[in-house]
């Protein structure tokens, strides 16, 4: 029988993402028995399967369980939601959103800031999520600091509107978790499932230049395997997180070739 994840509203013990999912009451999805089963073979390269999907803990010796049951081998949980904040603001802080936007053709606005914000914390989920159950910590932190600044900049931006704030935030929750199962599809399928996803959620079917969507593919995959290969302690402890360019496309190599 296959897995299910099932993400309800109002009950963050079965959601996969964070508290404001309480706050915001998400709507009830069952992601597909065949996706769920496609997430669960765990075929990917890396080591990192999805941002859902708990690795399997190797099984603990009596003395690492003492110590685990005395708090001697556990990170502090106030350190690790420290972390998944720190972790959030490489995002924020140092995201080159404006050469996005430029590269992508994307309107200067709220919602494209979102997505470019949305892929990038989708890729910190993933790489977290190798991390067991600390990760699962850390995962969960990162994305309730992205509501908590989401929510913040919505109401700067319709200043004494609550109702407005409040249905902009619940779209947009119900496109994060679109999103993600989207681009998990495309992690751990071919770059073709990949491009698809890109193409619907973050170029949302308004691009006719294929460079646009090849050169999108190939900067997740590049920044997933980057990811990877950083240090556990890199990621949980001292996170401090290097994004890299974007690749270039062929059109402006061309162009700067033609241009010598």
């Amino acid at each position: 029988m296959h897995c299910q994840h099932v993400f309800q509203a109002f009950k963050f013990s079965v959601c996969a993402y964070s508290k404001m999912c309480t706050k915001y009451g998400l709507q009830s999805f069952i992601v597909s028995d065949q996706l769920c089963h496609l997430r669960c073979l765990h075929t990917h390269t890396v080591r990192m399967k999805s941002s859902l999907a708990v690795p399997r803990q190797p099984e603990m010796g009596y003395l690492k369980s003492f110590l685990k049951r005395i708090g001697w081998l556990d990170h502090s949980k106030a350190k690790l939601k420290a972390s998944a904040y720190i972790l959030y603001e490489n995002v924020a802080d140092k995201i080159p959103y404006i050469k996005f936007f430029k590269e992508f053709q994307m309107a200067d606005t709220f919602y494209s800031w979102f997505l470019v914000t949305e892929l990038h914390v989708w890729m910190l989920m993933v790489r977290t999520m190798a991390e067991g159950e600390e990760g699962r910590f850390v995962r969960n932190n990162i994305v309730e600091a992205m509501w908590q600044d989401i929510s913040t900049r919505a109401k700067k931006l319709e200043p004494g509107n609550s109702p407005a704030v409040k249905a902009q935030i619940h779209e947009l929750s119900q496109q994060f978790q679109a999103a993600i199962i989207a681009y998990d599809e495309g992690l751990l399928s071919k770059d073709t499932v990949l491009a698809g996803a890109v193409w619907r959620t973050f170029l949302q079917q308004d691009c006719n230049d294929p460079e646009n969507v090849e050169c999108l593919v190939h900067y997740i995959r590049k920044q997933v395997k980057f990811l990877d290969e950083m240090a556990r302690d890199e990621i949980l402890l001292s996170p401090h997180i290097t994004w890299i360019e974007l690749p270039q496309k062929f059109s402006t190599v061309l162009s700067k070739d033609r241009s010598q």
